[in-house]
């Protein structure tokens, strides 16, 4: 699951091979190698010669490809993700350093538009209507949420030991 994923920095392990009788919940194999790496990069990083502007750049290119996640508990942060990515685009981009990979990527593109402009329509239109479910229950949830609220003050009044079992819930 994405929300289960490690940092950056630690390195992922399958369980398997790990050595110095570590198990896979215990500590991180190779900890003198990692600080060995770890100082090293920090020692490049240092340098006047590094491209510090070049890897700042290509850090932020990667981040985009990064996959973004609500909070579990956040149904209109989840829903303005998926209204993100609803946004499809039919057309590909046709840019290249090469003049002939250019040309060739357009006569591409012009080759298969029907089709793929159909599919991302579709595409498009499934994700409208999901958000639009999703809005519809983020709504009806919220009221919910609020009867319940409602309904527990009310019970308190009249039974001031019953309906508390389980506010943490709520």
């Amino acid at each position: 699951m994405a929300n289960d994923r490690l940092p950056e920095s630690l390195p992922h392990s399958s369980g398997r091979d790990v050595p110095n009788g570590s198990t896979p919940d215990g500590p991180l194999p190779y900890e003198s190698e990692r600080t060995e790496i770890e100082a090293a990069a920090r020692e490049m990083r240092a340098r006047t010669d590094f491209p510090t502007e070049y890897v700042d750049r290509v850090h932020d290119e990667a981040a985009r490809f990064v996959l973004r996640t609500a909070a579990s508990g956040d149904i209109r942060a989840a829903i303005a993700l998926l209204e993100e990515q609803t946004n499809v685009q039919a057309l590909a981009p046709t840019e290249s350093r090469n003049p002939g990979v250019g040309a060739a990527k357009k006569i591409v593109r012009k080759a298969v538009f029907f089709t793929v402009h159909h599919l991302t329509e579709q595409m498009r239109a499934l994700g409208w209507a999901t958000t639009s479910v999703a809005t519809a229950a983020a709504e009806r949830i919220e009221q919910l949420e609020v009867r319940v609220r409602d309904l527990e003050t009310r019970l308190g009044r009249v039974d001031p030991g019953v309906g508390h079992e389980d506010s943490s819930q709520s």
